[in-house]
């Protein structure tokens, strides 16, 4: 993300808030990849919170995952799959459905886990002190408008549409 372009100065500008947060969101999946490749954890940034999920609810299924992070089946098993290749989570048999497959950390899956949970923790010190240095809570701002557009949708507010 560069410091400034054409949107960002541009008079219609404020017309883009979804590109100007997606380069956001950008920045931050970048800066946070940094963040856990120097605390030498293996996994990629988009399969943190499964990693969260199944170290705090195991052994949990992917549906449960899916569910709980609201993604569709398929993206929760596309990553379930990447973290049994690289060896973070495994396969079990639930005792009470033999037909079931659970999923739970590997020991390894456990150290990262450990390690991820420390990074996350400071992590979102680093962010409460980035809502300071702004003057809001970013988290919350961003729910808010979250729920106000879907209260009031974009259209809606367009009074002349």
């Amino acid at each position: 993300m560069r410091d400034e372009n054409f949107i960002d100065t541009h008079r219609l500008g404020s017309a883009f808030i979804a590109y100007q947060l997606e380069r956001l969101a950008e920045l931050i999946v970048a800066q946070g990849n940094d963040m856990l490749d120097a605390a030498g954890i293996t996994f990629p940034s988009r399969a943190v919170s499964t990693v969260l999920f199944i170290g705090e609810h195991q052994p949990t299924s992917t549906a449960d995952i899916a569910r709980a992070l609201g993604q569709p089946h398929q993206v929760a098993t596309q990553r379930v799959d990447l973290l049994i290749q690289l060896g973070i989570v495994e396969r079990i048999d639930d005792p009470g459905d033999g037909r079931r497959k659970l999923l739970r950390l590997t020991r390894q899956g456990t150290a990262q886990f450990e390690v991820l949970t420390a990074r996350l923790a400071k992590a979102g010190l680093a962010f409460e002190a980035l809502s300071d240095e702004l003057g809001c809570d970013l988290s919350a701002v961003i729910q808010r408008a979250a729920n106000s557009l879907l209260n009031a949708p974009l259209l809606t507010r367009m009074k002349d549409d």
